[in-house]
């Protein structure tokens, strides 16, 4: 699995992270917001950047499901690096694309997070599609 991206310049340690897996089922997006809303309020981040993680792990799932191979996991990852909180969400998906970052929904996501990227590995025989990663990070009190 990929590791959550690079650490912003004002963090000086990690916190715990936190990691949930779920098939990859859009019936499993209210317990994946839940989680991210539920992070964000607790390390204390305002109301405008709770539902902006929050939608933005909503639109990054929803895409990813859209495209995973069937039986597939989705992991989603949150770490906490100073200010900075670092979410990435993982799928095996059938595209050899990744997500359009060119559509309306990545130019959502651009507006939502401080940082955005996606990491796709080669094809995976073994698991019938590409190890796909939407990493995003969001600053705590607008820094």
């Amino acid at each position: 699995m990929t590791e959550v991206g690079s650490v912003g310049p004002g963090a000086t340690e990690l916190g715990a992270a936190v990691e949930v897996r779920v098939t990859a089922e859009l019936a499993q997006l209210p317990v994946l917001r839940a989680m991210a809303e539920t992070i964000t309020v607790l390390n204390e981040f305002n109301l405008d950047e709770i539902s902006d993680v929050t939608l933005a792990v909503d639109q990054v799932c929803s895409d990813l499901i859209g495209d995973t191979v069937e039986g597939a996991e989705l992991t989603c990852r949150f770490q906490l690096a100073g200010d900075e909180l670092c979410v990435g969400i993982s799928s095996i998906i059938r595209s050899d694309r990744g997500p359009d970052q060119h559509g309306f929904g990545w130019h959502v996501l651009r507006s939502l997070t401080d940082s955005i990227a996606v990491t796709r590995a080669p094809l995976d025989t073994s698991k019938g599609g590409h190890p796909t990663t939407v990493e995003f990070s969001k600053l705590r009190g607008g820094v």
